[in-house]
């Protein structure tokens, strides 16, 4: 098997890759990107004022320091950083013996995530643009949250030649109605009841009286799946600190299999998530520890996975970590958690975009370590939203690159003593 980051099968991409979401979107056009979306644009703009030199030397010796110093460090970002800058964080944690969590919600939940616990029945993008002529976007609005997957895999024709239906399931419409798109209208709290519905009405079981007020929608999403050839089920980002709501949609996938071809595609958070890459840190920690986050202890030989305990928001928390090293941007109720701790030594390793966007807080506790910026120096290689691996371009000179400041502070951390005669 190939670890991820290495020289495997990858997508050849020609042009500037839109790092700003999990779409990685790699047809924009150099200089005037044209077709990147209206967040990607800003993101590129954003970029273009954040001109980084290497850091110096005297910076990465103090910034070590810190982290030998420590007797308790936290490896979190992740989710904005390369394959080759994720590799690198997990070396240093090793060394370190830091807890590693991306800050995402899987490892968050209490039961961990969905996939590792029941499995999952998934494709890749471009197999729902090519095989799938019904599309269910279920309580999720993908034009909000990845503005570009409807246009480049879901409104090109199907490679079957059938026509391709839609239907929106939930709150959002997502599209306008019309003899191929259906909006079947439910409660944002209904994720589950309807999944259950589903499943019941496909496998032939009498659900109840409980179905009485979606009894519509039921019919229409059953009468719809009989009638396709595939069937893709969409749905994004669900804010459920248990995991039940991506249970019982994997376990609908599960059941519209029995009956015809039929996938899952998890969408994630989109451009809500603080950074583009968190298919590549979930395959990452999962080669190397065994799960995607919550890892009490970078350990490859035997790593403790902790879920909804060990992860960056309550590890901050409980003020079980007086040293944070953030590999890329960190999500919003981090930063927060960050600020009421005055006691805790934070390292940002971030392109100069995402440095001057984090909070600021007393310069003696935390220090930044710029690194070249993905959108104006691209290198590297990031998984897309639904697995692929994507290059992202050659070294071109200039400002380390984030593998790189990552690997610099690896070396500078080996050459000092861990204190108390740690190892």
């Amino acid at each position: 098997m190939i670890e991820p980051g290495s020289s495997g099968a990858a997508v050849s991409v020609t042009g500037p890759v839109c790092t700003a979401c999990p779409l990685l979107c790699d047809d924009v056009v150099p200089g005037r990107r044209q077709r990147a979306c209206e967040f990607g644009v800003a993101a590129f703009v954003a970029a273009d004022g954040g001109a980084v030199h290497d850091v110096p030397e005297t910076t990465i010796s103090h910034a070590a320091t810190r982290c030998r110093a420590a007797r308790r460090v936290l490896v979190t970002g992740l989710v904005g950083a390369t394959n080759e800058a994720l590799l690198a964080a997990c070396d240093l944690a090793e060394t370190l013996g830091a807890a590693v969590d991306s800050g995402g919600p899987e490892t968050a939940r209490t039961a961990g995530p969905t996939i590792a616990r029941i499995g999952a029945v998934t494709a890749d993008w471009e197999e729902l643009r090519d095989r799938a002529d019904l599309v269910i976007f279920w309580f999720c609005d993908p034009a909000t949250s990845h503005p570009r997957f409807i246009e480049r895999f879901v409104a090109p024709p199907t490679g079957t030649g059938r026509s391709r239906r839609t239907v929106s399931v939930g709150p959002a419409a997502v599209l306008e109605p019309g003899s191929l798109h259906v909006h079947c209208q439910l409660p944002g709290d209904a994720a589950v009841a309807g999944a259950r519905l589903l499943e019941a009405a496909i496998a032939g079981i009498d659900p109840g009286p409980a179905a009485a007020d979606n009894v519509a929608a039921v019919a229409t999403l059953s009468s719809a799946v009989s009638a396709a050839g595939c069937v893709a089920l969409v749905a994004g980002h669900a804010d459920d600190r248990v995991g039940i709501e991506p249970w019982a949609m994997a376990s609908l996938v599960r059941r519209i299999a029995h009956v015809r071809p039929a996938f899952a595609v998890p969408l994630g958070a989109g451009i809500a998530g603080h950074g583009a890459h968190a298919a590549g840190a979930a395959a990452i920690c999962t080669w190397r520890y065994g799960a995607a986050g919550a890892i009490a202890r970078a350990d490859r030989g035997g790593a403790a996975f902790l879920p909804a305990e060990a992860d960056a928001m309550r590890l901050v928390a409980r003020g079980e970590v007086d040293c944070l090293i953030a590999v890329g941007g960190l999500p919003a109720p981090l930063d927060a958690a960050i600020g009421g701790r005055p006691d805790l030594d934070v390292i940002r390793i971030a392109d100069p975009a995402t440095l001057s966007a984090a909070p600021r807080r007393d310069a003696v506790r935390e220090i930044h370590l710029p690194c070249a910026s993905l959108f104006t120096r691209p290198s590297g290689t990031m998984l897309r939203g639904d697995g692929r691996r994507i290059v992202l371009g050659p070294e071109t000179g200039g400002a380390d690159s984030m593998a790189a400041v990552v690997a610099r502070l690896h070396a500078r951390v080996r050459d000092l003593p861990a204190p108390g005669g740690r190892p």
